[in-house]
């Protein structure tokens, strides 16, 4: 049986179990995430592995460093030692005390950045919040929501038969290929290579798009909804066109197509009498005029 005095205890579970380290900075081109940065006490490490949960990625921001190259602010990782080996760290959880959103009620949970911007599950609502303002940098962004469907390529990624092949090539390629990989990954496009439809809202307008082509939008400084093709109301199978918009009164628009509008109602049938007022009002002043050129005529 084996046994440990106390200061063998305390070694052992110092070197062994886990610490807290400072993250200089974070490498995301990898298959799997990789911090480096310094465990309290100045030990330095670096390409430690830092799983995340499935579904879920983030990146925290570099370490803000001093004329001496010292670490002033800085995101904090919890690092475990697998199997009690000082060679083997891994930092489980990574996060920092100042973005993280507090004060949120039990239940409830956020993805957040360090400029403000949120998902945000509230108990009784759900909120993708953006907002104008500085980046992190101190220059100034107009930004927006976006909800879209995209055309998007998968990620690329070595397979086992890549492995193998590689296993024969020379330090010079494997640092080439090395260099190609991470850029076609910091390159990568995970917003879509192209959007085919969007819901797009920004600090004054709310926009739907086809495509790069707006079809509708609502004008917050004007009060004004505005759409683009066919526009039918009351019912998608809407058929009957509106009196008095393509040309003046008691002309219809078209009956389908772009420019259309078209209701949901019974037969518009001919022109009402709100469409012919004009027309009535015209009539009275011709019968009136023919009316005063008969008496002129009738004196002479």
């Amino acid at each position: 049986m084996h046994r440990q005095n106390p200061l063998q205890q305390a070694f052992v579970g110092y070197v062994a179990s886990g610490a807290r380290a400072l993250v200089g900075e974070v490498t995301d081109t990898k298959m799997m995430q990789e911090m480096k940065g310094a465990f309290l006490g100045g030990e330095n490490r670096e390409k430690i592995e830092s799983p995340q949960n499935y579904g879920f990625s983030s990146v925290v921001l570099k370490a803000k460093k001093n004329e001496e190259g010292k670490i002033d602010e800085c995101a904090e990782a919890y690092i475990n030692f697998l199997g009690g080996s000082r060679g083997f760290p891994v930092a489980a959880v990574m996060d920092d005390r100042r973005f993280r959103p507090m004060g949120l009620k039990g239940g409830e949970n956020a993805q957040y950045d360090d400029i403000g911007q949120m998902t945000l599950m509230r108990r009784g609502f759900l909120a993708m919040l953006s907002h104008d303002g500085e980046d992190g940098e101190g220059k100034k962004a107009d930004r927006y929501v976006s909800v879209r469907h995209v055309e998007k390529k998968k990620q690329k990624r070595p397979t086992q038969k890549d492995f193998k092949e590689r296993e024969t090539w020379t330090v010079e390629q494997l640092a080439a290929q090395e260099d190609q990989d991470r850029q076609e990954r910091e390159n990568h496009k995970h917003e879509g290579e192209s959007i085919n439809t969007e819901m797009r809202t920004t600090k004054k307008r709310i926009e739907f798009r086809s495509g790069d082509n707006v079809v509708g939008y609502y004008d917050k400084d004007a009060s004004r909804w505005v759409f683009i093709g066919e526009v039918k109301l009351g019912s998608e199978d809407a058929d009957h066109p509106v009196y008095g918009v393509n040309g003046g009164l008691g002309k219809t628009t078209k009956q389908s197509g772009s420019g259309a509008v078209l209701v949901k109602a019974p037969l518009p049938g001919p022109p009402t009498s709100l469409d012919m007022a004009p027309l009535a009002a015209r009539d009275a002043q011709i019968a009136a005029l023919e009316a005063r050129i008969a008496a002129l005529e009738a004196r002479l």
